[in-house]
């Protein structure tokens, strides 16, 4: 009976002391998920006085702590792979995601009061915050924005954060869009779109099968 004793109460201590943890001293640790992304067209200048179509992105994001502490996120990088691009985007403003035809960018975004530049993110611990957030390119020698054209074909999107007094980015999430010839055209016309994530189409996909 002593020996099933002391076993159960080490065994209620262990338990009290990983719901100690787990509920107040577990660290700042952020997931990050995305809706789709509305693109709109950027065109992009060129030496010899041309210019291609890039895109802008406005990201849906959710930020979810599953640490008991706070913490801050002080920047976040997206990186874009295609066949032919590798690109670099930086976090430009907080703003409205909706399915409106005219452009978020522009005047449009520095005129409406609701828009914000871009600032740290602080997340209390087990807390949950929802940004739509504009992306634009950077400039970067480790990511030329090229001349060549925008293709049909799939795009790897990469978010990666900087958290505070961290030194180095951290990937927070991959997907993946396919652009088809249409939405390629279109966005060379001045449209925007939003494309589904090629992870929920898939998903969808098996629901039929």
């Amino acid at each position: 009976m002593e020996i099933a004793g002391v076993i159960t109460g080490a065994i209620a201590l262990v338990i009290s002391g990983y719901v100690a943890w787990k509920n107040y001293l577990s660290p700042f640790n952020v997931k990050i998920y995305c809706g789709n992304p509305r693109l709109e067209p950027l065109p992009q200048h060129l030496e010899d006085g041309g210019a291609v179509i890039r895109f802008s992105a406005i990201l849906p994001l959710y930020f979810a702590n599953a640490g008991a502490r706070d913490g801050a996120i002080s920047d976040i990088a997206l990186i874009v792979n295609s066949e032919k691009n590798t690109w670099l985007f930086q976090p430009f403003f907080y703003t409205k995601y909706s399915l409106q035809t005219e452009s978020a960018l522009g005047k449009k975004l520095t005129e409406d009061p609701s828009n914000e530049p871009f600032y740290p993110l602080h997340l209390a611990g087990k807390s949950t915050v929802y940004k739509s957030i504009v992306f634009a390119l950077a400039k970067h020698e480790k990511f030329p924005f090229g001349t060549n054209p925008l293709l049909a074909g799939k795009y790897n999107f990469e978010i990666r954060t900087l958290e505070a007094n961290k030194k180095n980015y951290k990937t927070k999430l991959v997907f993946n869009i396919t652009l088809n010839e249409e939405q390629i055209k279109g966005l060379s016309k001045g449209a925007h779109l939003i494309p589904f994530l090629d992870e929920v189409k898939d998903k969808r996909q098996r629901l039929h099968n």
